[in-house]
């Protein structure tokens, strides 16, 4: 079982920069999405195809993490993961 890092950071409006980790490294290239859960399912959807091996992403975005979360929860859960990370981040400012 392998577990990667996806980090998500807010760049502006309607964009949101998606980078995958494998410990400090950064691995593979960045990708910007429209929203924080489609990224979250883009990277679910497509994980063990970028990344051979992988089975799930420890998920952070504003300093918070919601854990490893496996590619299939990541999918089906999206927006539900998407919502718990923004409300982490907002309640910790």
């Amino acid at each position: 079982m392998m577990v990667l890092t996806l980090h998500i950071r807010h760049e502006g409006s309607h964009q949101y920069l998606a980078r995958v980790f494998d410990g400090k490294v950064q691995v593979g290239g960045a990708t910007l999405h429209g929203r924080i859960d489609e990224a979250i399912a883009a990277y679910g959807a497509q994980g063990s195809q970028s990344f051979p091996g992988v089975t799930a992403f420890t998920v952070w975005y504003g300093g918070w993490s919601i854990g490893a979360k496996p590619l299939a929860q990541m999918v089906d859960e999206a927006t539900f993961l998407a919502n718990r990370l923004v409300v982490l981040s907002a309640v910790a400012r």
